[in-house]
Protein backbone atom coordinates (compact mmCIF):
# COMPACT_ATOMS: atom_id res chain seq x y z
CA UNK A 1 0.00 0.00 0.00
CA UNK A 2 2.78 2.43 0.88
CA UNK A 3 4.43 1.69 -2.44
CA UNK A 4 1.27 2.65 -4.30
CA UNK A 5 0.71 5.81 -2.28
CA UNK A 6 4.27 7.09 -2.49
CA UNK A 7 4.79 6.00 -6.10
CA UNK A 8 1.49 7.57 -7.13
CA UNK A 9 2.43 10.78 -5.34
CA UNK A 10 5.74 11.00 -7.19
CA UNK A 11 4.17 10.34 -10.59
CA UNK A 12 1.29 12.75 -9.99
CA UNK A 13 3.63 15.48 -8.73
CA UNK A 14 5.92 15.13 -11.71
CA UNK A 15 2.95 15.21 -14.10
CA UNK A 16 1.66 18.43 -12.51
CA UNK A 17 5.05 19.99 -11.73
CA UNK A 18 4.36 23.36 -13.34
CA UNK A 19 1.09 23.94 -11.49
CA UNK A 20 2.46 22.72 -8.16
CA UNK A 21 5.51 24.98 -8.39
CA UNK A 22 3.25 27.92 -9.29
CA UNK A 23 0.95 27.42 -6.29
CA UNK A 24 3.31 26.12 -3.58
CA UNK A 25 6.79 27.20 -4.66
CA UNK A 26 9.81 25.40 -6.04
CA UNK A 27 11.31 24.44 -2.68
CA UNK A 28 8.07 22.92 -1.43
CA UNK A 29 7.67 20.97 -4.65
CA UNK A 30 11.23 19.62 -4.43
CA UNK A 31 10.75 18.66 -0.78
CA UNK A 32 7.51 16.89 -1.65
CA UNK A 33 9.00 14.88 -4.51
CA UNK A 34 12.13 14.03 -2.51
CA UNK A 35 10.20 12.88 0.58
CA UNK A 36 7.74 10.86 -1.53
CA UNK A 37 10.60 9.22 -3.46
CA UNK A 38 12.35 8.42 -0.17
CA UNK A 39 9.11 6.90 1.14
CA UNK A 40 8.87 4.79 -2.02
CA UNK A 41 12.41 3.50 -1.54
CA UNK A 42 11.74 2.71 2.12
CA UNK A 43 8.50 0.90 1.23
CA UNK A 44 10.33 -1.25 -1.32
CA UNK A 45 13.03 -2.00 1.27
CA UNK A 46 10.33 -2.99 3.79
CA UNK A 47 8.79 -5.37 1.27
CA UNK A 48 12.18 -6.97 0.62
CA UNK A 49 12.88 -7.28 4.33
CA UNK A 50 9.48 -8.89 4.84
CA UNK A 51 10.48 -11.50 2.28
CA UNK A 52 13.81 -12.05 4.05
CA UNK A 53 12.08 -12.32 7.41
CA UNK A 54 9.69 -15.00 6.16
CA UNK A 55 12.54 -16.91 4.51
CA UNK A 56 14.72 -16.99 7.64
CA UNK A 57 11.76 -17.70 9.92
CA UNK A 58 10.82 -20.79 7.89
CA UNK A 59 14.46 -21.95 7.87
CA UNK A 60 14.73 -21.45 11.64
CA UNK A 61 11.62 -23.57 12.23
CA UNK A 62 12.99 -26.29 9.92
CA UNK A 63 16.36 -26.26 11.72
CA UNK A 64 14.70 -26.45 15.12
CA UNK A 65 12.68 -29.47 13.98
CA UNK A 66 15.89 -31.20 12.86
CA UNK A 67 17.58 -30.61 16.21
CA UNK A 68 20.20 -28.13 14.94
CA UNK A 69 19.92 -25.69 17.83
CA UNK A 70 22.86 -23.36 16.99
CA UNK A 71 21.83 -23.13 13.35
CA UNK A 72 18.22 -22.56 14.40
CA UNK A 73 19.31 -19.76 16.74
CA UNK A 74 21.36 -18.08 13.99
CA UNK A 75 18.46 -18.27 11.56
CA UNK A 76 16.04 -17.04 14.18
CA UNK A 77 18.34 -14.08 14.91
CA UNK A 78 18.38 -13.19 11.21
CA UNK A 79 14.59 -13.46 11.05
CA UNK A 80 14.24 -11.19 14.08
CA UNK A 81 16.62 -8.62 12.54
CA UNK A 82 14.58 -8.44 9.33
CA UNK A 83 11.30 -8.27 11.28
CA UNK A 84 12.62 -5.43 13.44
CA UNK A 85 14.04 -3.61 10.41
CA UNK A 86 10.84 -4.00 8.40
CA UNK A 87 8.76 -2.48 11.20
CA UNK A 88 11.01 0.55 11.61
CA UNK A 89 11.39 1.12 7.87
CA UNK A 90 7.59 1.09 7.49
CA UNK A 91 7.28 3.73 10.20
CA UNK A 92 9.96 5.82 8.46
CA UNK A 93 8.09 5.53 5.14
CA UNK A 94 4.84 6.67 6.74
CA UNK A 95 6.62 9.61 8.38
CA UNK A 96 8.13 10.61 5.01
CA UNK A 97 4.71 10.61 3.36
CA UNK A 98 3.21 12.61 6.24
CA UNK A 99 6.07 15.11 6.05
CA UNK A 100 5.72 15.45 2.27
CA UNK A 101 1.98 16.08 2.43
CA UNK A 102 2.15 18.27 5.53
CA UNK A 103 4.83 20.63 4.31
CA UNK A 104 3.13 20.89 0.92
CA UNK A 105 -0.21 21.84 2.49
CA UNK A 106 1.48 24.43 4.71
CA UNK A 107 3.22 25.88 1.65
CA UNK A 108 -0.07 26.09 -0.20
CA UNK A 109 -1.61 28.02 2.69
CA UNK A 110 1.36 30.37 2.81
CA UNK A 111 1.96 31.00 -0.91
CA UNK A 112 -1.33 30.37 -2.73
CA UNK A 113 -3.19 33.39 -1.27
CA UNK A 114 -0.44 35.66 -2.65
CA UNK A 115 -1.05 34.22 -6.15
CA UNK A 116 -4.81 34.76 -5.97
CA UNK A 117 -4.61 38.49 -5.24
Amino acid sequence: MLQAVSGGAVVAALAQAESLVKWAGRTSFLLFVTAAALALGLAVLAAYWRHQYKMWDVKAIASANQGKSQEAQNRSAKANFYLWGMRYVLVAAVLCILFALGQFIVSLWLYAPKKIR
